[in-house]
């Protein structure tokens, strides 16, 4: 495999790579979406730069593990065909570091915005 010289063809390289996920991921599917969600729900409650810039980074974190975690079953899966219990739990814990970051990135969007639905709510 050759080595992309120019930027312009390392972009769209890397920009296939993130639709082939989009496209093959059903968890990654699911984080875009409701990361989308929490994005309107950013500008429906007009949250500070700060408070944007926690969302963004959150966001980022999960989508970025959730590639990592695709590439790290795909390299076992074509590294090992056969059942293999230490690859199961190289998977599983991919898996988890996910899972983390997602359940973090809940408690942080909770912090962030129930404080501006009991506002809008009256305590």
């Amino acid at each position: 495999m050759k080595k992309n010289f120019s930027f312009i063809e390392s972009f769209r390289c890397a920009f296939r790579g993130i639709v082939y996920i989009f496209k093959t991921e059903r968890n990654f599917k699911f984080h875009v979406m409701f990361s989308l969600l929490v994005l309107l729900c950013s500008l429906i409650f007009n949250l500070s730069y700060i408070e944007l810039s926690i969302i963004l980074i959150m966001i980022v974190i999960v989508l970025v593990l959730e590639i990592i975690n695709t590439i790290i079953e795909n390299i076992m899966d074509f590294l090992c065909k056969d059942y293999n219990l230490n690859i199961k739990i190289i998977k599983d814990m991919s898996s988890g570091a996910v899972l983390v970051s997602a359940f973090i990135s809940v408690i942080v969007g909770l912090l962030i915005f129930i404080p501006k639905i009991l506002v809008i709510v009256g305590d």
